[in-house]
């Protein structure tokens, strides 16, 4: 690959950087689709136990088994979604992709991906906590209000992860490396974001409208055929959702890295 799409040579376009978006997702669809299905499956771990149990499947603070559950399955569901960003860097780079190796690598860096989630997800609560905590009349206010603030830390800290496994950081420099990043990008950031989970979701909502419609005859003699493909189908829709979003990150963090390296 004479030009590799990671890191960029020089700061992208808006329209080159959706270019190489595609091209990463394109180039590594197929060798991250595993990873990705199996990241899906463990990110429902605790809703296939909710419903094992003939429960709603809402996560219940009083349920110790529940609780354990979901933080099993959203650690692999992070730690596949890293190896996914990996696998794609090494792809885009041009360079071979040896075996289980992005993995491995995972592994090594399993407690600072666990500090780093831990810690973006409480500068997160730290906002939001207090307004879902108020009475009705006022919860609904409160939460419009913080929301904005959350969304802005929470796209500040999108690269932590990233700046770890791939910049090979630690935990707090990855952190503050992140928002040194967006720091003068988070409109151009945001945008990218919103079109991204607009592609997702355009994909989503077709292959909903499908499923949907496939199994609105219930009472055909192969209805359980049909919701088990239904099933197949989305979950291979959200593998190759997560998959796009992975290319997505990646693209967006080389061209961040390239043009703060630029103003230097």
């Amino acid at each position: 690959m004479p030009n590799a799409l990671y890191p960029p040579l020089k700061p992208r376009s808006f329209a080159e950087l959706l270019d190489a978006v595609l091209q990463i997702f394109r180039l590594s669809l197929l060798k991250c689709l595993p990873y990705a299905t199996l990241a899906i499956i463990a990110g429902q771990l605790s809703t296939l136990y909710y419903l094992w149990r003939g429960r709603v499947p809402v996560l219940d603070t009083n349920d110790p088994v529940g609780v354990t559950i979901y933080g099993v399955g959203t650690l692999i569901f992070v730690m596949l979604a890293m190896t996914i960003l990996l696998r794609q860097s090494t792809i885009a780079a041009g360079r071979p992709v040896a075996g289980s190796a992005d993995l491995l690598d995972t592994l090594r860096r399993a407690p600072g991906i666990v500090a780093i989630s831990l810690l973006g997800g409480a500068a997160v609560a730290v906002l939001m906590v207090p307004a879902l905590a108020l009475a009705p009349p006022y919860r609904t206010a409160a939460i419009i209000v913080m929301l904005a603030p959350a969304i802005y830390i929470w796209i500040a800290l999108s690269f932590a992860l990233p700046a770890l496994v791939l910049a090979r950081k630690g935990v707090l420099a990855s952190i503050a490396y992140s928002f040194r990043l967006v720091r003068g990008n988070w409109w151009r950031v945001a945008a990218i974001y919103c079109v991204g989970v607009g592609v997702i979701l355009t994909l989503w909502t077709l292959v909903a409208a499908v499923v949907a419609m496939a199994m609105s005859d219930d009472g055909a003699d192969d209805a359980a055929i049909t919701r088990a493909v239904s099933s197949a189908a989305i979950l291979a829709v959200f593998a190759i959702g997560l998959t796009f979003y992975s290319a997505l990150t990646l693209a967006l963090f080389g061209d961040l890295e390239v043009r703060k390296a630029t103003l230097r």
